[in-house]
């Protein structure tokens, strides 16, 4: 079982669910987090259950999980009465931190101090890492074509240059992620996401062979 954490409207993740399904995948959504039959063992989270696509499912069968969510929204919480959404959806987000920080399998990426897929930087940030390592930030539009690379665990995806490849390497080991995308403009960096897109068979095989290694 490969358990994707994010909305039940994200396509992206529907569609990886889909293609992994030999694989036992499946959508970890806001309306399974708030159903019955979580266990969180403090001390043991192996021997906990989760439930993940409204089937009770016990963590120790769980090979990898896949976040790609920052925090659950107060509006998705259609089953909780309206007055109290705002406090379950804290509660939810702290125990997510709790659960994909404890779990003993892979995990893409960890919760940060303010997101649950690594951390919630703004461009300023990102600019600052770059400037850190050494590498030059993209103002403005520019001509130059724009490269779209992916770190996925020990694996660089779609790099033109040497300077991508290690720069790219670099902000995801500043930011503790695994799974990184990073826009160029020759080799300086464009912009920056933790949650890049899903769509490529190239990024899909990559997380595959680190989520759910054979």
């Amino acid at each position: 079982m490969i358990a994707i954490v994010a909305s039940r409207l994200d396509s992206e993740a529907r569609s990886l669910a889909a293609a992994w399904r030999p694989e036992g995948a499946a959508v970890l959504s806001a309306e399974d987090l708030v159903s019955s039959g979580w266990k969180l063992r403090v001390g043991d989270p192996h021997g906990g259950t989760a439930v993940v696509s409204g089937h009770p499912t016990a963590v120790a069968t769980i090979r990898g999980v896949l976040v790609r969510r920052p925090a659950v929204m107060p509006e998705e919480l259609k089953q909780i009465a309206r007055e109290d959404r705002a406090y379950v959806a804290a509660e939810t987000n702290a125990f997510l931190v709790a659960w994909l920080s404890a779990l003993p399998c892979p995990v893409f990426n960890r919760p940060s101090a303010n997101s649950l897929c690594g951390p919630a930087w703004d461009r300023l940030h990102w600019e600052v890492a770059c400037a850190r390592h050494g590498v030059a930030w993209a103002d403005g539009a520019g001509t130059t074509e724009v490269t779209e690379v992916v770190v996925c665990g020990s694996d660089t995806l779609f790099a033109k240059t040497e300077s991508q490849t290690r720069a790219a390497i670099a902000l995801s080991k500043e930011a503790n992620v695994e799974l990184l995308g990073v826009r160029f403009r020759g080799d300086a960096v464009a912009g920056v996401t933790v949650a890049p897109s899903l769509a490529s068979k190239p990024v899909r095989d990559a997380l595959l062979h680190f989520l759910a290694p054979t």
